[in-house]
């Protein structure tokens, strides 16, 4: 029968043949076919075939296919149905089903039309209803192994999604049994032929989930795991082989083999198991929930695969009802329908080091398959505990994430609260009726029980969200740090919003009774005022948001508690003038914001329109009168009287304004306002200018200002650019009320206004200097522009209305023409024609301005015509560069873009260097819009990878052209004595194709003129040809091209130079690109290049050729360590004095160690490095800095390689002991710390040199020259050799205590905030090797430094040295946490472990009083708490304000760590450290209850964060001792502090401790 399908087409004409009703469809052609001859039937029925087939494949891809395919499938069966058992037969045939399976193999993937359903039907007909089972079975199996073959990478044919689909078909219809898969695939792949099934099934799993990279496939190959499950478990399995822990493994071992499959893995092949298979999915997530965490979690920083996956499966099966809340074992129901989540599990979790981790705990936590689903105990109980670190990370990402889950969390609480109530109210109404009330079958209420359950939901839900609020608040003191307050003020608006209560509502309303227990506390009020003058903008914005919440009935409520405050509206007002007082005196940009903020949320609060208006006029009679002082007096007004919190004051204000209607009256006097308003900006501009327009306004600072005293040129230059960059803000707000449009009462500028400003900003820009005014004028003027149309429309009877545009155009040129070039090359010009682009105007069109700035572009200018000060060609280069490098502009740009490239290009051969660096400039922003700017400087480095091109040729189809173009112009100029020119030229182009890949029109002519540049004179001409031409060789093998180009280049030094750095390159770029590359590749390449180069003239005398071969050399083998060149060569060293090449030396030595690595010989690299270090020191470094990159051994060779590294060991130590150079030695110890690292961490401490050989190499360092780097290799070694002495002892601290106390005590110092990065850095480093190493725990009172070091590196300002010491922490408390509640968990450990020392306890009161740790057990007297109260009292009032250098310490957790070791310790009521804590805590109360009898409030004097923390840190010791001893005097003295407190409006946060 198959042979009857491939019959040739004898009547090729049947279709034409019949009639067009015959021919409509499949119908009509069978009933034709019936009517023929019997004996012509088979012959008509293949030949109908054929051309349907024929017609159905032109039909692809056109939109047009589906009537074909379907006339062609019907057709079919039709004659599957035929009563002539020929045509039937034949119809059933093999060829039949293999053309109709090919087809839909090749047309599905790139069409898939709906109607190819029909070919699947046909095709399970022919497999499942064929009489001949023979054919059944073949076609079953030809089938099977070409979709495994695809599906296992076993064909090269790109069919996968068809592939896919024809799987998940033959599974889902059951055309082929597991087992039918099993033996075809045994067939396709002999290593699984003799495999246990289970095996064999893992696989093809894994082969199948590989595909989840490509995403349009990821639902196919959902659906065919989802079915290879149903085939392999469950009752109905033709296979039962597989078990839900099997499956888990396999998915888990998928997605670490690729972790970005994951989400997709979730979507397509969990969701599925969880909707259809109920009993399989709980006993899945049973076993996920049970599993024991990873033993490698311990002392990880990274995301476990394996662990992301399990966690994002419980979350979905949470999501998905079929895991409930978090539980302790004791609370754990024996439900067999649901399962709850493991709460020991979560909270290991919630701890764990890794942020993605982390991250995805809480997530399972806080979601719910529904809104109203209660939270349990537990679950309340975790949030509680860890959404503090969660908030206070540095991580901003992370940050994000949980404020969206905490968000939803109090959503969720909200609703469950509100559910409680309903029910209770709905249960008291049907006990007063019935005796026993129905039963509700419906709704949120029908989860909960009874009255009973309904109490206990709403007491827990509402107490959270009393404490979450409570948290919220702690989260807003001042000495908390940015993170938290940023964190706490965007949830506290989370939770002062409710769910919008219908669709089509406008905003969300506010939570009445969240918004009365804000705005009824006045802690909270404080704190959200105090926050208007944080010093971070968005800390700011969001206090004020909060603020801007508060109704006018909150607002206007007067405050019976606090008669000194009176209503929020008054103390606002007072808080507004202690914050301009304050913004006065330091002139800071924060304070003056904070001022500005205030005002506005003050006219927002203000009773009516005439009240703003008031606000607004105070305001600007302030400003005019500060403006009148700088004009005498521009010195002292830069110092006394700042005006840039005014001018951002009116803006505030005026945003406020402009967002009412007002009555003609008062337009008019609004339009007064606004004259003012400019008359402002206009004259501060006027004061100021000569400031900043100077050509270098940075350092410039004017002759009769130079003898004021306490000004410098940071004050004026700060006053300057702060006034005229708010007064630029001010006139943008003002003239922007234009977009809004024509409504009557709108406030819109008038067109004598806008014009004036237009035109202030036009000559600002014109004629500025200074950086940083350039973008918010810039940005003004644009607006300008851009509103130039909207002009026309309001003003339509001013006659030249719309003529502004066109103005400021014919301004722009006039300023390129005739400005003089400065240092900022063209200043402001660039802006000025952006800012008339960005209008998008008929008139001045983008096509004129372009063709206008590149006919100036292109005029030509030679040196001896110009002193190179006036040059319109440098700004209209930058013009031009400005218009790419706008997203708003290089759109239309792009049209232009070949040409201007070509310009570009040109004029980097000018004779004058403005216009060649300016046209470099252009090139690069060029290049930018070519191939994007999201590239790190690795792939910018590396260039194309021979896959897909990065640039549409078909999109700028000229650019093939003007690359040939450039390197032709190029070319002609290569052999010229001075190329530098020509190199500029060639760069551009050779650049576009090696990070683009080169285009197929002219590649032949532009690849053979990239291979001229191999010879260039240059060097750096030939290493970016060499890298370009990888971009040729990179698609197809290279390494042929390698050897003729060698062949070409023999007896040029500069030719073979460039052809040796191309083959590297090559090399280098498969490598990075994971292509293969065979050792019969590499051997064969070593072999040509050493016949064609080692006997070649410029490999005798060029060291540069002689260097690039052996880097090729070094290349191959580094990638193949089993090719060995050395069989016809031997290196020595000997060679190194006579060399004059510092490259070939450092190439000679890494040559040397591979060759010694080959030969396995310790001893003669120890002799060589010993030689190399006596005749040249940099090349010795060159080989200590490679040895540890090529002594690499496998796992497997496990004790040979701890031989070696004892040996290696023992090398580092004697060259420590040849040289006194630091850098050797640097070099030197650095290798020396992970080889002792990995021989302690395996317990071969006997393969370590001799703790007499350590302390004399040690002894050795110290008499020597130390440079800084070698001072960081020496306190990063310091670690292991503690280590090892410490492990020595074997837990005898007698003979090493002293030496651990002492190196404790240097690490602490080392690590102390005012050391530099690098000392930390080396010193956590320490710690870690240190801790790691360890054999024994550190519970002897010597190891006190290092424990406090380690407690200091985990606070840390800086993540890298915070992450390091939670990696330390891990192996002495025997669990991986982060950084902060690793520093919680130790100070616990800490407690119990030394709570017997008297060292310890003495530690502890010096970390509460916050002096320096003085170690040992008598303690000195400390600094007087009133002593330091006075110096944080004393402000610091300057201008630019020292920060603090650590922000990552946060004063109030620290004393509240610290006083809770404090009350676990079992302090002697005669122990001096007491004794001397009490002392510190009675005179720090007293002072402090002086202090508290002075007026406090917002802005008062305990806003200072310094003086915040010690008041902290004061009550906080006296509530401690207070509980130790309720008749110390300390008592008395807290009940005094609040009384007074409480009088004088001490901060609330403070009264709460008390």
């Amino acid at each position: 029968m198959a042979s009857q399908a491939g019959a040739p087409q004898t009547s090729g004409l049947a279709l034409i043949q019949l009639s067009p009703e015959a021919a409509e469809n499949a119908h009509t052609i069978a009933k034709w076919l019936n009517s023929q001859v019997e004996t012509h039937r088979l012959q008509l029925a293949q030949s109908i075939f054929h051309q349907l087939l024929q017609d159905a494949s032109k039909g692809q891809g056109s939109g047009k296919a589906g009537a074909p395919c379907q006339k062609l499938c019907g057709f079919v069966q039709q004659c599957l149905k035929s009563q002539d058992e020929p045509v039937r037969l034949w119809a059933f045939s093999e060829g039949v089903s293999l053309k109709l399976f090919e087809f839909y193999l090749e047309w599905y993937e790139h069409d898939p039309h709906r109607t190819m359903r029909l070919v699947l039907e046909v095709l399970s007909i022919t497999v499942v209803r064929n009489p001949a089972p023979e054919t059944r079975e073949s076609l079953k199996v030809q089938m099977l192994e070409t979709l495994l073959a695809v599906i296992t990478h076993k064909s090269t044919r790109l069919v996968i999604k068809s592939a896919l689909q024809l799987f998940a078909h033959f599974l889902a219809k059951h055309l082929a049994t597991a087992v039918d898969i099993s033996l075809a695939y045994r067939r396709i792949e002999p290593t699984v032929a003799a495999a246990a099934d289970l095996d064999l099934w893992r696989s093809i799993v894994l082969q199948l989930l590989s595909w989840m990279d490509l995403s349009y496939v990821c639902p196919l190959v959902g659906k065919c795991a989802t079915n290879i499950f149903h085939e392999l478990h469950g009752p109905n399995a033709t296979q039962p082989i597989l078990t839900v822990e099997s499956w888990q493994e396999w998915l888990q071992e998928a997605t670490s083999r690729n972790p970005t499959i994951l989400e997709d893995m979730k979507n397509y092949v969990l969701v599925p198991l969880f909707q259809t298979e109920r009993a399989s999915a709980l006993a899945f997530l049973e076993y996920l929930n049970r599993a024991e965490l990873p033993s490698s979690l311990e002392g990880r920083d990274a995301a476990d695969p394996s662990l992301l996956f399990r966690l994002s499966a419980l979350e979905l099966g949470k999501k998905s009802g079929l895991v409930d809340e978090p539980s302790d074992q004791s609370q754990q129901s024996s439900s067999t329908s649901k399962i709850a989540l493991d709460g020991t599990l979560l909270a290991a979790l919630l701890v764990h080091p890794s942020n993605t981790i982390r991250c995805c705990a809480f997530s399972l936590l806080v979601c719910s398959p529904s809104t109203t689903t209660a939270l349990s105990p537990t679950a309340l109980e975790l949030l509680r505990k860890h959404l503090g670190p969660f908030l206070a990370d540095y991580d901003p990402k992370l940050r994000y994430e949980i404020q969206g889950y905490t968000n939803k969390l109090v959503r969720r609480v909200k609703n469950v609260i509100n559910v409680a109530r309903r029910t209770l109210q709905r249960l008291g109404a049907d006990q007063s009726q019935l005796s026993q009330p129905p039963k509700i079958k419906f709704g949120p209420e029908a989860a909960i029980k009874g009255a009973e359950e309904a109490t206990a939901i709403l007491e827990t839900h509402s107490a959270f969200l009393v404490w979450y609020l409570t948290f919220l608040k702690e989260q807003l003191v001042p000495t908390a740090s940015y993170q938290r307050h940023v964190s706490g003020l965007k949830c506290l608006t989370a939770v002062l919003k409710v769910a919008k209560p219908e669709i089509g509502t406008a905003e969300e309303s506010i939570d009445p009774a969240v918004l009365a227990t804000v705005s009824s506390d006045p802690t909270w009020i404080r704190l959200l005022f105090d926050l208007i003058l944080d010093p971070f903008d968005d800390v700011r914005e969001n206090a004020t948001q909060v603020l801007a919440f508060f109704p006018d009935e909150v607002v206007r409520v007067g405050r019976p508690l606090e008669s000194r405050s009176g209503s929020l509206y008054e103390q606002l007002e007072v808080f507004s003038r202690r914050a301009h007082d304050l913004s006065t005196k330091t002139g800071r940009a924060d304070h003056g914001d904070g001022v500005a903020r205030s005002q506005g949320l003050l006219s927002r609060w203000a009773n009516g329109p005439e009240a703003k208006l008031a606000i607004l006029s105070a305001c600007l009679d302030r400003l005019e009168d500060k403006l009148t002082l700088a004009e005498l007096d521009l010195g002292h007004a830069a110092i006394e009287n700042p005006v840039h919190g005014d001018f951002a004051s009116i803006s505030y204000i005026w945003q406020v304004l402009i967002q009412e209607s007002y009555p003609e009256a008062l337009t008019n006097d609004l339009h007064a306002f606004q004259r003012r308003v400019f008359e402002g900006c206009q004259r501060v501009w006027l004061t100021v200018r000569h400031v900043l327009c100077d050509d270098s306004p940075e350092g410039h600072l004017p002759e009769e200002l130079e003898e004021i005293e306490g000004l410098d040129t940071k004050d004026l230059l700060s006053y300057s650019f702060r006034a005229v960059h708010e007064s630029s803000n001010l006139m943008r707000h003002i003239v922007g009320s234009l977009k809004g449009g024509l409504k009557a009462g709108t406030i819109l500028p008038t067109f004598d206004l806008f014009r004036d400003v237009g035109n202030l900003t036009f000559k600002q820009l014109s004629t500025l200097r200074h950086r940083g005014a350039f973008s918010t004028v810039s940005l003004t003027f644009a607006t300008c522009c851009q509103l130039t149309n909207n002009v026309k429309r309001a003003f339509p009877d001013i006659p030249n209305s719309g003529n502004l545009l066109r103005e400021w155009y014919k301004g722009a040129l006039s300023c390129i023409i005739n400005q003089a070039s400065t240092t900022r090359r063209s200043a402001g010009i660039p802006a000025l024609t952006s800012g008339i682009l960005s209008a998008n105007a008929d008139s001045p069109s983008f096509s004129e301005v372009f063709m206008e700035l590149e006919e100036i572009a292109r005029k030509p200018a030679r040196v001896e015509e110009t002193d190179g000060s006036n040059l319109p060609q440098v700004h209209a280069l930058n013009c031009l560069r400005d218009v790419f490098r706008s997203s708003l502009l290089s759109k239309k740009g792009e049209t232009y873009l070949p040409e201007t490239l070509h310009l570009a290009a040109n004029n980097l051969r000018s004779e004058v260097w403005a216009i060649r660096n300016c046209g470099l400039l252009l090139l690069r922003s060029l290049i930018d819009v070519l191939l994007g700017v999201g590239d790190s400087k690795t792939s910018l480095e590396a260039g194309w990878d021979g896959q897909a091109v990065r640039i549409s040729y078909a999109k700028y189809h000229t650019l093939p052209g003007v690359l040939l173009d450039l390197l032709k112009s190029a070319e002609q100029n290569l052999k010229a004595v001075d190329q530098t020119s020509t190199a500029e030229a060639v760069f551009p182009a050779l650049d576009i194709i090696r990070r683009a890949g080169p285009p197929d029109e002219h590649r032949d002519e532009l690849c053979r003129l990239t291979e001229t540049y191999l010879g260039s004179h240059l060097w750096h001409v030939r290493e970016i040809a060499a890298r370009t031409l990888c971009s040729f060789f990179l698609p197809a093998e290279g390494f042929s091209e390698i050897e003729r180009l060698l062949k070409s280049a023999t007896s040029r030094s500069n030719h073979l130079h460039g052809v040796l750095m191309t083959t590297k390159f090559l090399l280098s770029r498969k490598v990075e690109l994971g292509r293969s590359v065979t050792t019969e590749q590499l051997t064969g390449l070593v072999a040509s290049t050493q016949s064609l180069v080692l006997t070649s003239i410029p490999y005798k005398t060029s060291s540069e050729v002689r260097a690039a071969y052996l880097e090729v050399i070094n290349l191959v083998i580094s990638i193949d360590t089993s090719v060995n060149p050395w069989q016809t060569e031997r290196l020595d060293l000997g060679s190194l004095s006579t060399t004059t090449s510092a490259l070939l030396d450092y190439e000679l030595v890494t040559a040397v160690v591979h060759q010694t690595f080959q030969a396995g010989d310790v001893t003669e690299l120890s002799e060589q490095l010993a030689t190399t270090l006596e005749r040249d020191a940099n090349a010795a470094c060159k080989m200590l800095e490679v040895i540890p990159e090529i002594w690499v051994f496998k796992a497997e060779d496990f004790e040979h390689r701890n031989r070696v590294y004892s040996q290696l060991c023992s090398m580092y130590l004697r060259v420590i002991g040849q040289t006194i150079d630091p850098e050797p030695r640097t070099l030197a110890l650095l290798n020396l710390v992970p080889l002792m690292q990995d021989l302690i961490r395996d317990n071969l401490l006997d393969q370590i040199p001799k703790s007499d050989e350590l302390s004399h190499m040690w002894q050795l360092l110290q008499v020597a020259p130390i440079n800084p780097t070698l001072s960081y290799a020496i306190l990063a070694a310091s670690g292991p050799v503690m280590a090892t002495l410490a492990s020595r002892a074997a837990g005898d601290t007698r003979k090493v205590g002293p030496v651990l106390h002492s190196w404790g005590w240097m690490i602490s110092r080392a690590l102390d905030i005012d050391e530099s990065y690098d000392t930390r850095l080396a010193a956590a480093e320490a710690l870690e090797s240190f801790s790691l190493g360890l054999k024994t725990h550190p519970t002897d009172s010597t190891y006190l430094p290092f424990l406090s070091a380690l407690y200091d590196a985990l606070n840390d300002d800086d993540d890298d040295m915070r992450d390091i010491a939670a990696k330390a922490t891990a192996s002495i408390l025997g669990t991986s946490r982060g950084p902060l509640e690793a520093g919680e968990s130790l100070l616990e450990w800490l407690l119990v472990t030394f709570n017997n020392s008297v060292e310890f306890r003495a530690y502890v009161v010096q970390r509460i009083v916050g002096d320096p740790v003085n170690f040992g057990s008598e303690v000195s007297e400390v600094v007087p708490a009133d002593t330091q109260l006075q110096k944080a009292l004393d402000f610091d009032d300057s201008l630019f304000a020292a920060e603090d250098q650590n922000l990552f310490i946060e004063e109030v957790r620290e004393a509240r760590r610290w006083c809770r070791v404090f009350n676990g310790l079992p302090y002697g009521e005669t122990e001096a450290s007491l004794q001397m804590l009490s002392r510190w805590t009675e005179t720090g109360l007293r002072y402090l209850t002086q202090l508290a009898g002075t007026d406090d409030g917002p802005l008062g004097w305990t806003t200072d964060q310094h003086v915040f923390a010690i008041c902290v840190r004061i009550i906080m010791c006296a509530s401690a001792l207070a509980k130790r001893d309720a008749s110390l005097p300390v008592v008395g003295l807290l009940n005094q502090l609040r009384a007074t407190g409480e009088k004088h409006r001490l901060h609330g946060f403070l009264i709460s401790l008390l």
